[in-house]
């Protein structure tokens, strides 16, 4: 049986695996929570596949319900003083895209909360999937990523994410008793 690991930001996003043989991590909010908690995950349980589950933002207002991610870039990378390209990281060739699955829509990762239109373009913006996506690059994981449609990354972000909570929940779960 394949030993899928499900990366999740925190509990209010998916309290419970929906599937009972998935092994269900709350990595905490961020980069830096997502990397470290990613890089440990994947020591301990060795998966042969890891899924991504979380909320979004949009910045592409026809994009709604659970989407699947194809591909990540760091929204909040900037040494543009450096004479370095918005999203890129400094010595690193290949930094500002990561590519791990067909679906055409980009995610634009930040440690920040988007309330407005990140400057570098991409589909959707959420705070963890582009330090996961790195990991799992690196350690030559399969990567999948499904992002629930919370909030149009503006002024009403906070209230309307907080609403979609149960939602996204839900949608994954049916998802996932679908068939991934």
């Amino acid at each position: 049986m394949q030993r899928i690991l499900l990366l999740v930001a925190m509990p209010e996003e998916l309290p419970t695996p929906p599937n009972p043989d998935m092994i269900l991590v709350h990595m905490g909010i961020g980069k830096v929570n997502a990397a470290w908690q990613t890089v440990r995950a994947l020591e301990r349980y060795k998966p042969d596949l890891v899924i991504n589950f979380g909320t979004a933002g949009v910045v592409v207002p026809e994009i709604r319900g659970l989407v699947e991610v194809g591909a990540a870039c760091q929204r909040d990378m900037d040494v543009r003083a450096l004479g370095v390209a918005l999203g890129h990281t400094p010595f690193e060739a290949d930094s500002h895209l990561i590519r791990f699955a067909n679906s055409l829509l980009l995610c634009g990762t930040g440690d920040s909360f988007a309330a407005s239109r990140p400057e570098l373009p991409c589909d959707l913006v959420d705070m963890e999937l582009y330090a996961i996506a790195k990991i799992c690059r690196s350690e030559q994981t399969p990567l999948r990523a499904f992002k629930y449609i919370s909030d149009q990354a503006d002024h009403a972000a906070p209230q309307d994410w907080r609403l979609a909570l149960n939602h996204a929940a839900l949608a994954f779960s049916a998802r996932v008793q679908q068939g991934i």
